[in-house]
């Protein structure tokens, strides 16, 4: 029995765009990074997306540190990164596949470093434990960056170091409604990898928490990942 989420369906980009990703394709068959790239008023349309503050508040719990070396993994226009910033911290990287949601980015000045590249199709230009945190809101989904990338993740992040990601509650359980978005493939996935990671002590969930009204009315779940080595 599928659980009961209703959110308003938004008149705008963000929502059109997403279809045509949830469908596998871009605009004009670009696939993802086009899509973004030609997403101009992206901040615009995500003026009540919160995933940025619950990811930083939870590193804030997690350390004290401001200068912890942290990449934002699918910053895309730098939402995350501007909350960071906020937030007091200053050693940031970004990496997205979309050049022009970089070029937005770069724009801000919170970040040190960015990158584009597409995870999951090139190695990430990154060294073996080359950051203390993780961060990725909203880009681990059945059309974005699959789970497999934990393991990438793990290696670049120093043990001892946090991986903290989150996913719309949609793609991860049956609500009523939005049945279309659920992927049972995608979570039997997700958890095989967790699995993989704490049974071979690469890493440890440390928590999975309920994170309301992330976006549009949405759920989502963030993860929190202790880099063990």
């Amino acid at each position: 029995m599928a659980s009961t989420e209703h959110a308003p369906v938004q008149p705008n980009s963000r929502e059109a765009v997403f279809m045509l990703i949830k469908e596998g394709k871009g605009p004009n068959g670009q696939g993802v990074a086009g899509t973004y790239d030609n997403w101009s008023k992206y901040d615009e349309d995500h003026n009540d997306y919160n995933g940025p503050s619950f990811v930083v508040s939870a590193l804030s719990e997690l350390t004290n540190r401001k200068d912890v070396s942290i990449l934002d993994c699918g910053s895309g226009t730098g939402l995350i990164g501007e909350k960071l910033k906020s937030e007091g911290f200053t050693n940031i990287s970004a990496l997205d596949a979309s050049q022009e949601s970089l070029k937005l980015a770069a724009k801000k000045g919170v970040y040190k470093k960015l990158s584009c590249v597409e995870v999951g199709k090139k190695k990430m230009p990154f060294d073996d434990n080359e950051f203390d945190v993780l961060v990725a809101s909203g880009c681990v989904l059945p059309t974005h960056i699959s789970p497999d990338a934990l393991r990438e993740w793990v290696s670049i992040v120093k043990p001892g170091g946090f991986i903290l990601f989150s996913i719309r509650r949609v793609f991860l359980e049956l609500i009523e409604g939005e049945e279309t978005y659920y992927s049972k493939e995608f979570v039997e996935h997700l958890n095989q990898v967790l699995e993989e990671l704490e049974k071979t002590k690469k890493a440890e969930v440390i928590f999975k928490r309920d994170c309301p009204n992330y976006l549009c009315g949405w759920h989502s779940y963030l993860y929190g990942i202790k880099v063990v080595q």
